[in-house]
Parts: structure tokens; C-alpha cells; sequence
């Protein structure tokens, strides 16, 4: 009952603004404004939700200086304590938070034939630690969707 405003596209892809602005979206986030090897070169893009082509671009989450992604990778990857420690800095210098997940990583994929670091942490595991750090950040800020957030600013 929902209206959806916003698009993130697949694997994080490019797409036009007068696409997503045609199609009735409000914003789009579907910017890592990062370097990963091989996937992106977003250093010139800024770590902030900014206006392009009338559309609001609203970038995942990166840390301030070294642009180290706040991902679903890094989540997985790096200690608990790191991830957090990197995630309530980025929350005091930017006022906010923008993670996501996917759905498939809580669910048991250790017997995928996929690449061990994209599987390290699934199912159960994931949500524990998932739970955590909304335990954890509900202490520095308050949680909210994308729409109200947007509607707030």
C-alpha cells in the first residue's frame, strides 16, 4: 500500500536521470561514491545527497576521507567493531546513514558455489549481527524510511 520513490539500480548500474524522473521516482541511489577494483570509479561524485537533473541523488554511505563503502562487503568482512566504529564517524560527519542489504544474505548461502567472502556471514549469523548494530546505532540516531527522511529535510 505503499507508493515507491526511489530506485536503487541492480549491481549499483549507471542510469539517466530523465529515465528515473520519467518513470516518477523522486530520488535515486544508486551511486557508491567510492573505487572498487573492476565495478566503480566514483571519487569525482560527491558522498552527499545532491540535485542532478532534477533528480535528488542520494549516494550510499562511504566514509569521510578515505571513502571506505559502508556495504553490504564491508559489513560481512570487517570486524563488528571496525564497521561500527567507521559507521557512527560517518554518522556524526554526515547526519545520517544510508546502508542496504540483500534480501538473499539472510538466508543460509555457505553451500553456494559463490565466492567465500560474499557468502562469509549469511543466514542467521547476518541477522545477529544486523540486529546489533541497530542496537548499537539506535544509541546515536534514529532509524527511518528513505521516503520519511527525504520528506523531513
Amino acid at each position: 500500500g505503499k507508493t515507491v520513490t526511489g530506485l536503487r539500480m541492480p549491481r549499483m548500474r549507471p542510469v539517466e536521470m530523465k529515465d528515473v524522473l520519467a518513470a516518477g521516482y523522486q530520488y535515486d541511489s544508486s551511486i557508491n561514491p567510492t573505487y572498487l577494483p573492476g565495478r566503480y570509479n566514483n571519487f569525482n561524485l560527491p558522498r552527499n545527497k545532491y540535485l542532478q537533473e532534477g533528480v535528488l541523488r542520494f549516494p550510499v554511505s562511504v566514509t569521510p576521507n578515505c571513502r571506505i563503502p559502508l556495504f553490504w562487503l564491508s559489513f560481512k568482512n570487517f570486524p563488528y567493531k571496525i564497521f561500527k566504529l567507521l559507521a557512527v564517524q560517518t554518522l556524526k560527519k554526515d547526519g545520517y546513514l544510508s546502508l542496504y542489504f540483500h534480501p538473499w544474505e539472510f538466508t543460509d548461502i555457505s553451500h553456494i558455489n559463490i565466492p567465500n567472502f560474499t557468502k562469509k556471514h549469511s543466514g542467521k549469523v547476518l541477522l545477529d549481527r544486523l540486529n546489533q548494530l541497530i542496537t548499537d546505532l539506535k544509541q546515536e540516531a534514529d532509524f527511518c524510511s528513505m521516503h520519511s527522511f527525504l520528506n523531513e529535510q
